[in-house]
């Protein structure tokens, strides 16, 4: 192989630096790409729920009509809640992302379209079974949310290992609580269905609409 010309080598250089600047820079892009990826999914998922509600066109469909804007509201908030929490995840945790925090994430996305259909189910036809449903599927949004997480952060701080081993026993302390949380709430499903469809339905948004302990915070170095 004959050796190359001083320009040539100068253009391989080139092309190993912009190489090397792209996949240092790649991870973060990644990151930047997925958060603007659930900011639209999350938008669909919203906007096609709305778009289903059929105009009332006699006064014997205003029943169904409010009962499908209530329906709406909730799906609207709880999907809400979850978009927030997925946006503070990517904007304080994540820096960097990898393709198994794509797939979590994504993951996560797919579960969470099925909430305005599950918050449907429950509210139009309450019993048991349709409470249970509503319920693991709540739970594998929540626990994809959180897988997203502790990929993320192993892709963005790959050095730090103290960090990284606190954070991963707070992430299964995490784990466990939502395990429980829903073991709970889906075994009072099976004694009061309708007790555990508004346990279910208020705790995301009263989450959504409190202040988080961040806010809390801050508001406490402000005064």
């Amino acid at each position: 192989m004959q050796p190359l010309s001083p320009e040539e080598q100068s253009e391989w250089d080139q092309l190993r630096q912009y190489r090397e600047k792209a996949i240092k820079e790649s991870g973060a892009k990644l990151a930047e790409h997925v958060m603007t990826f659930n900011d639209g999914v999350i938008a669909i998922i919203i906007t096609i729920v709305l778009v289903e509600i059929a105009d009332p066109l006699s006064k014997s469909a205003y029943q169904d009509f409010f009962s499908q804007i209530f329906i709406y509201l909730i799906s609207f908030f709880v999907v809400a809640n979850f978009w927030y929490e997925i946006h503070y995840t990517f904007s304080f945790h994540i820096m960097r992302a990898g393709k198994m925090t794509m797939v979590c994430d994504f993951a996560f996305l797919a579960n969470l379209s099925l909430i305005p259909v599950m918050t449907k189910w429950i509210m139009g036809d309450l019993s048991v079974l349709s409470v249970v449903c509503y319920g693991i599927v709540y739970f594998l949004v929540q626990i994809f949310e959180l897988a997203t997480e502790i990929v993320g952060m192993r892709s963005s701080l790959p050095h730090i290992k103290t960090f990284r081993k606190f954070w991963g026993r707070f992430s299964w302390l995490r784990f466990i609580w939502l395990f429980l949380l829903n073991l709970v709430f889906i075994l009072i499903s099976f004694v009061q269905p309708r007790l555990g469809m508004i346990l279910y339905l208020a705790f995301p948004i009263i989450n959504f609409v409190m202040p988080d302990n961040w806010n809390q915070r801050t508001r406490k170095g402000d005064k």
